[in-house]
């Protein structure tokens, strides 16, 4: 996020130099970090489901082989993935919001200014 606002820092000059406020600036910065978050969370879970759809699958061929009937071996409950995308979610806001609060403070004078 702060490589971000460095690399906006004209745009977010732009943005206050219209009529944009600091409130206006720091919700579009953390939107784009709970997005970050969100997909962060959502792409974790399913890739982590992915995984485990492939161990069981390999796990119950190993399983039937021995004699042992198939089972579910890895199951996520549904409040665990809940759980893990609201944590991505609040780490993400966490993590977003002091380069928020420092892209609000910027100078849109000095912002226009930046190279």
């Amino acid at each position: 996020m702060v490589m971000s606002i460095l690399e906006r820092t004209r745009e977010i000059g732009i943005m206050k130099a219209i009529g944009g406020g600091d409130q206006d600036v720091r919700k579009i910065f953390l939107v784009e970090a709970s997005l970050i978050g969100l997909l962060g969370g959502v792409f974790g879970i399913a890739l982590g489901w992915a995984v485990g759809r492939v161990i069981n699958v390999g796990a119950n061929y190993y399983l039937q082989n021995q004699g042992v009937p198939a089972a579910n071996l890895f199951l996520i409950p549904w409040w665990l993935m809940a759980g893990a995308i609201g944590f991505a979610l609040l780490v993400s806001l966490i993590a977003g919001s002091f380069p928020a609060m420092r892209a609000a403070r910027l100078d849109p004078i000095q912002a226009l200014r930046h190279d």
